[in-house]
């Protein structure tokens, strides 16, 4: 499934799925996110769309209903507030502030892979 804000076979696409629609105390970890997922795609020189979205809006259609079910168990399992959210071309990579190593590793995949089609 492809997400409606990526230009096919352009560039990886990178969402953030932000907590701070809903729990405005989370406003500091989504901007964490956000500038950990800036310095990931300024250090790979990877081209990328990123984009933040409200948790709400990612629940009720904008993010398919199976990543939003990992996000949904992930919190179940461990108790722990699992946003924001952090995928690459569809594929959920972070929970909570993510470190920029895994960023920049998920982006160099898409490289590796020839896959820079945006997020599914």
């Amino acid at each position: 499934m492809q997400l409606s804000f990526r230009k096919k076979g352009s560039e990886a696409g990178v969402m953030i799925i932000s907590g701070s629609c809903c729990i405005p105390g989370m406003a500091p970890f989504d901007e964490q996110a956000r500038r950990v997922v800036e310095q990931a795609v300024s250090e790979t020189d990877v081209k990328a769309q990123v984009k933040v979205i409200p948790a709400s809006t990612a629940f009720f259609g904008s993010v398919p209903k199976e990543l939003m079910a990992k996000i949904i168990t992930e919190f179940n399992q461990s108790g722990r507030m699992p946003l924001p959210a952090v995928l690459v071309n569809g594929k959920i990579v972070s929970y909570g502030v993510p470190q920029v190593e895994d960023i920049k590793k998920a982006l160099l995949e898409t490289m590796d892979t020839g896959n820079q089609g945006g997020c599914k």
